[in-house]
């Protein structure tokens, strides 16, 4: 059963319930309600008739004679006028009087005469005059065929219209709750497609947001997930090309060489052969890279943690590039801030790290520029922060979110026989994190470029 049909289903079963329910409520509450009418009507006639008699009474001093006044039916003469004093007579009242001693003395139907009152049912009331007891009046109500076609009556066309209205509401809530619940599986239909698409390949695909609900927010979730699922495969296929071209290159020499070894064209001498070597190192280097960064990406990178003084550290890799600064005459300055502070770390990764972007700070930093390489404590936050600006030629800002992307490189118009691998951000970034730091990047076209490295100082 589709949702549609489900939904459809509990909102009629829903309507029904409650349409049924009330119908028996109503049906059970009109009856009592219209029984407790016809109770205190019957009391406001006893009432009135109690005054009757009493007025009776006083105008006659007895109640002589009293007997024909119900025979000739006098009291209920009223009845033109919608009964006794106004009164709308819906009962049909046995009247009798009893006399201080008890005794029936008049019967409106002539059943009780001269028997005691206190075997006569019905209510009872006393007559009084002058707060003195003159006379007992008793009132036997008796339903009649008529008065019970009426009361039945009146409770099956009240219960008609409650069925009719029921069912008129049950019919209008159906239409409503299917519209209702169109409107809910309209945009779940739309996820299902997109989701199929997706599931099939098609990762250009996006599913249209129309409002803003919590449907509309588990839509705009499914398309940010299928743009992430799309960038993860352009990824995928360019990393694919880029390792593709990075194994065949060194390959193609390898080859090459050796071919002409074999047909004779070259000489195996140790030239050549140092040529062959540097090409195997290389595709070494890369393989060795690739599974490093992929073991740091995965959090299974070994780490050979060991407590490591920072500055001296940082004294140990700066004073290796210092014959290359001079070279170019840049100038590399260390400003270390921070006193001696001991943390855990592996010594060869950080290494790595520090030599990666002093590289490429030395690469892109023209002749007479500037590196500076800064150690700090950041109390805010408990880190220690390492920075390594350079005054270069700046970073373009259309490749700076990638710049920590595999293969990335800052300047493009560099191939990848002058320049590196395009992997030492990433394990820079791998080999960070995996210390439980970050890195980020700030740069300025024409004014350079500052890599920024915290790591927690709780290692």
């Amino acid at each position: 059963m589709k949702l549609l049909s489900k939904l459809i289903f509990a909102v009629t079963t829903i309507v029904l319930l409650m349409g049924l329910f009330q119908y028996f409520y109503f049906q059970n509450q009109i009856k009592t309600e219209f029984q407790q009418f016809l109770v205190n009507q019957e009391m406001g006639i006893v009432d009135r008739l109690e005054v009757y008699f009493e007025s009776y009474y006083e105008s006659n001093h007895s109640f002589q004679n009293v007997e024909q006044v119900l025979e000739s039916n006098q009291m209920m003469m009223g009845r033109r006028h919608g009964g006794m004093m106004g009164t709308p007579m819906l009962l049909n009242l046995q009247v009798l009087i009893a006399n201080t001693k008890g005794v029936i003395i008049a019967d409106s139907k002539q059943l009780y005469n001269g028997k005691p009152a206190l075997e006569v049912p019905g209510i009872h009331r006393d007559l009084l005059f002058n707060n003195k007891k003159v006379g007992e009046l008793i009132i036997i109500r008796e339903e009649d065929l008529i008065q019970q076609n009426l009361v039945k009556q009146f409770i099956h066309s009240t219960n008609s219209t409650i069925l009719l209205g029921t069912m008129i509401g049950s019919l209008i809530a159906v239409a409503v709750g299917f519209i209702i619940a169109k409107g809910l599986t309209k945009p779940v239909a739309k996820l299902l497609k997109g989701i199929e698409k997706v599931s099939s390949g098609d990762t250009s695909f996006r599913v249209e947001v129309n409002k803003k609900d919590e449907f509309s927010h588990l839509v705009q979730a499914f398309n940010h997930m299928t743009e992430q699922l799309a960038q993860n495969e352009t990824l995928r296929q360019n990393l694919m090309a880029d390792v593709a071209h990075e194994l065949r290159t060194p390959l193609a020499i390898i080859r090459g060489k050796l071919e002409s070894i074999q047909e004779g064209v070259i000489e195996a001498n140790e030239k050549e052969i140092m040529l062959l070597v540097d090409e195997v190192y290389r595709l070494s280097r890369l393989v060795n890279n690739l599974q490093q960064l992929s073991l740091a990406e995965a959090g299974k990178l070994p780490l050979n943690k060991a407590p490591l003084n920072v500055n001296q550290f940082l004294d140990k890799v700066i004073s290796n590039f210092l014959a290359l600064t001079d070279d170019k005459n840049i100038t590399l300055k260390k400003r270390l801030l921070i006193k001696e502070i001991i943390l855990p770390l592996d010594e060869d990764r950080m290494t790595q790290v520090i030599v990666n972007i002093l590289d490429n700070a030395l690469r892109h930093t023209p002749r007479n520029g500037e590196i500076t390489v800064l150690s700090d404590y950041d109390k805010n936050t408990g880190e220690v922060v390492i920075t390594i600006s350079d005054t270069g030629l700046g970073i373009d800002p259309k490749i700076l979110p990638t710049i920590f992307d595999r293969f990335s490189r800052t300047d493009t118009s560099r191939n990848r026989d002058q320049g590196g691998t395009g992997l030492g951000l990433s394990i820079a970034k791998g080999f960070v994190e995996a210390h439980e730091g970050t890195i980020s990047v700030t740069s300025e076209i024409g004014k350079g470029t500052s890599f920024s490295i915290r790591l927690p100082s709780f290692l």
